[in-house]
């Protein structure tokens, strides 16, 4: 088969230096509150056990509240909660059935194992919070195969379990009433500073769309602090919802600060006005009002010259960012300043998230083929994971479920990340077993252990989110130590999970190279939904100029996120490619062609969109016909390149000269977009233009209609 030409030599492309690359982390930025706090929660139990004499008892809590701080690691309030409990709820059936089955009937182990590599695996369509929360299962699965029991022991075991598990939900609970809002306003800040870098860089002549991330705050807001008052979550989104509308003039504006010193001292103000807000907004109260005044004088001195062919996106900004003051100036005596209360339903729904119980169904249903990337992910993981635990039984591996268990962590769904964590994992493994059997032995008396144990796991949870290998080295350190204050030998136990690691790792880069899942095979269709998502936006946009009213602020707004997250999953397609050593249908630099062209597309879409927000009722009967036409035009553009993309098999017999047109088609769109706000045509021209300019103007109409007619008749031809 073709998939199985990629062999251990392609091994190369992961890097050793890459794969075992640490990266820059400071003390601060792992003794962070939430690392200290999941690390609690795996502690204090683990400590109440051994104050109350029943230490094993403490041990199951502890080992029930590990995974689930990695679960706490995933939302952001109540999705949080309900991450840690969708962990708990299934770490503790599966430590049930885990301990049970080992003692009763250790074989039916193997199908067992293949149940849950099976959802496991599957989960991973439902997105990162479902997929990390599920994979605790396993984890839990093979803790307790190491310790066979009863059903009555083992349901206790699972209580113990759920109730660590639970606790760390209850931790994160508490960590609402700590600091309300500073996290919100902290996200904010972000969005708002992330804004003013943008502007900064318009102003020294850097150009280009904004980046496709959604600022911090989105997901912050969409699941706020419950504890939050109406009147702070609505101030909140409005900040938002303003930091949007900025971002889109500001992209506007970005069109005219290479060649104009005006607008690029202009974007100048804006960045350090965006600065401020930023920094207001995580002030301490005795300095909001100093930096509040600072913001009022610059948005009073925001000049627009009025002759200036960007001044519709530079009012347009200003007007935001005024209105912004003006919220920021109330927020802190739960003001918002010309909003109703009654707005915040509507302006909260806008970023909720869509998923529900219909949602995931659909989504695991429509995943169970072979030919998507979760189905044949879970598939590889079902039968790998089966395969190791049949092995491990035939054998009689000491300990062998680490070796199981090592398949699980190791195997992804995609090639780098499989890779690069098979050698980060055996590693990792290796180095924390050597450092816990040096504690091990100098240990004494018998609670440095512990407390041994709560430093390991405190920096385990504060890497996990950096690098993958140090937090191995840390979570083996932890883990042998725990089984140490469970009275087993710590060098038995940790030669057992050095060669057992080994082991599960090599089974499943294996099982990854005999049956790869190469992403340049589903990429096209990501690259077809990007053409697609820009190609309505840009048609809603089209639509909206020519009948002004026909649509709404908030629909325009759905449509522009639905492109942009399309453009960050092209981009991280784009990015995934490059890794790969299997790169037809799409190769790399194709790919690379794409995201290029739509990013041009992107900054003139974004630039239509301030100039319809700001220019609704002026263009004029000329304007409004051609945008009908240009509307038209772009729906036999974009939706046959879309096409274009999902047809293609293989980067030769033509399909390089299919790409090259799809992509020069996409810079027409771009073109004939920026056409119409370069210099925002067709507003009428001002009362006071001298016959030069208007000459000038009236030519430049002529030429640009000339370029979006000869568009319109070659789209339809």
């Amino acid at each position: 088969m073709r998939e199985c030409q990629a062999g251990p030599g392609h091994l190369a492309r992961v890097g050793w230096r890459e794969a075992l690359r640490a990266g820059p982390a400071g003390w601060k930025d792992i003794l962070t509150w939430r690392t200290l706090r999941v690390a609690a929660g795996v502690v204090l139990p683990l400590a109440a056990g051994a104050a109350s004499g029943h230490a094993q008892y403490g041990a199951f809590a502890s080992l029930g509240a590990l995974p689930a701080g990695l679960a706490s690691f995933q939302g952001v309030t109540r999705t949080r909660v309900a991450a840690v409990a969708v962990a708990s709820a299934g770490m503790a059936v599966s430590t049930f059935v885990g301990g049970t089955v080992a003692a009763a009937a250790p074989w039916l182990l193997v199908p067992v194992v293949m149940v849950w590599g099976y959802v496991t695996g599957l989960a991973v369509c439902l997105g990162p919070l479902a997929s990390v929360a599920v994979a605790q299962w396993p984890v839990a699965l093979l803790i307790a195969v190491g310790l066979p029991l009863g059903p009555g022991d083992a349901a206790l075991r699972a209580g113990l379990v759920l109730a660590g598990g639970l606790f760390q939900g209850i931790l994160a609970m508490i960590a609402w009433t700590v600091r309300r809002g500073d996290p919100e306003r902290a996200a904010l800040a972000a969005s708002y500073r992330s804004l003013a870098a943008y502007a900064a860089g318009l102003a020294a002549g850097r150009t280009g769309p904004p980046p496709p991330a959604a600022f911090p705050a989105a997901a912050r807001l969409a699941d706020p602090n419950p504890l939050l008052s109406r009147a702070v979550r609505l101030a909140h989104a409005s900040l938002l919802e303003h930091a949007e509308r900025l971002r889109v003039s500001l992209a506007a504006l970005g069109a005219y600060t290479a060649g104009d010193p005006a607008a690029a001292r202009f974007a100048a103000d804006a960045g350090r006005g965006l600065a401020l807000a930023g920094r207001a907004l995580t002030a301490r109260r005795a300095d909001r009002a100093g930096l509040l005044r600072d913001l009022a004088g610059i948005t009073a001195t925001l000049a627009v010259p009025a002759d200036a062919r960007w001044s519709w996106a530079g009012e347009t900004f200003a007007g935001h960012l005024e209105a912004t003051a003006e919220i920021l100036a109330g927020l802190g005596d739960g003001a918002v300043a010309g909003l109703a209360a009654d707005d915040l339903p509507g302006r909260l729904a806008r970023a909720a998230p869509a998923a529900g119980p219909r949602w995931i169904a659909r989504t695991m249903r429509a995943s169970l083929s072979p030919a998507s990337e979760a189905g044949r992910h879970a598939l590889r993981l079902a039968v790998t994971a089966g395969l190791a635990e049949a092995l491990v039984q035939a054998a009689g591996l000491f300990e062998g479920r680490w070796a199981v268990l090592t398949v699980f962590l190791v195997l992804r769904p995609d090639y780098s990340s499989t890779m690069s964590r098979g050698l980060q994992r055996a590693v990792g493994t290796a180095a924390g077993a050597a450092v816990a059997a040096v504690i091990s032995q100098f240990a004494h008396p018998a609670w440095t252990l512990a407390v041994a144990a709560g430093i390991a796991v405190a920096i385990a949870y504060g890497v996990f989110e950096r690098n993958y290998l140090v937090f191995s080295v840390f979570l083996t350190i932890f883990v042998l130590l725990l089984l140490g204050i469970l009275g087993m030998a710590a060098g038995p136990a940790a030669t057992a999970r050095v060669s057992d690691t080994a082991i599960g790792s090599g089974l499943a880069l294996a099982a990854y190279l005999l049956w790869p899942t190469w992403h340049s095979s589903t990429a096209r269709d990501k690259f077809a939904h990007l053409i697609e998502a820009h190609g309505r936006y840009t048609a809603a946009l089209l639509r909206a100029l020519a009948h002004p009213g026909g649509s709404t602020a908030a629909g325009l707004d759905s449509l522009q996120a639905a492109a942009r997250q399309a453009r960050l999953d092209a981009e991280a397609s784009a990015a995934r490619l490059a890794s790969e050593p299997e790169q037809s249908p799409l190769p790399p630099a194709v790919a690379r062609d794409l995201v290029a062209a739509v990013r041009r597309l992107a900054h003139a879409e974004l630039s239509l969109h301030a100039f319809v927000s700001s220019a609704r009722d002026t263009v004029g009967t000329a304007g409004a016909e051609r945008s009908a036409a240009l509307a038209a035009a772009l729906g036999a553009t974009m939706m046959p390149a879309a096409a274009q993309i999902r047809s293609v098999r293989s980067p030769h017999g033509g399909a390089d000269d299919d790409m090259a047109r799809v992509i020069e088609r996409l810079s027409d769109v771009a073109r004939a977009l920026e056409d119409i706000v370069a210099p925002a045509w067709p507003v009428p021209e001002p009362a006071s233009s001298g016959p030069a300019v208007t000459t000038f103007r009236s030519e430049e109409n002529e030429h640009r209609a000339e370029r979006t007619g000869a568009f319109t008749r070659g789209a339809a031809g």
